[in-house]
């Protein structure tokens, strides 16, 4: 029998409660939160007031490729590039490469596993989307 552990909605409304809550400390510009399960379904969404209308596509695909790949979206390029492959040739429209999207891992199972993913999008420096998303996933404890 095999038994996963994955991640609910308590832990998605923790994750985009701390990151709401650092941006508005933070006076950071609106932002577009996804979390997704491990198979990348969205759990949650949520777009701040004011947020770009091209941020609430990017955060839920940020976060589906994150998990779709295992792995945080900053590193998909030369992960793909160190195997020859291109986004194209996973034949679906909803990866991207692009910085912002992070795993949640479960560091408890051998291997490790990902439970899911966090994603936020908005800031023009996608390092500061991963930045934000990695301050959500560290609420988890």
């Amino acid at each position: 029998m095999y038994e996963r552990r994955m991640l609910g909605l308590d832990e998605a409304d923790r994750i985009v409660d701390t990151i709401v809550a650092h941006c508005r400390r933070e006076n950071g510009i609106p932002l577009s939160i996804a979390v997704v399960d491990y198979r990348g379904d969205l759990m949650k969404f949520v777009r701040m007031d004011g947020a770009s209308w091209n941020s609430i596509h990017m955060a839920q695909v940020k976060a589906y490729s994150a998990a779709k790949f295992r792995r945080d979206t900053s590193t998909v390029n030369e992960w793909m590039a160190e195997r020859k492959l291109q986004l194209a040739d996973w034949a679906d429209p909803n990866v991207t490469s692009l910085g912002g999207g992070v795993c949640v891992w479960d560091s408890e199972s051998t291997p490790p596993l990902v439970l899911g993913a966090v994603a936020v999008s908005g800031w023009p420096q996608t390092e500061v989307d991963e930045e934000y998303a990695r301050i959500g996933i560290a609420a988890l404890g």
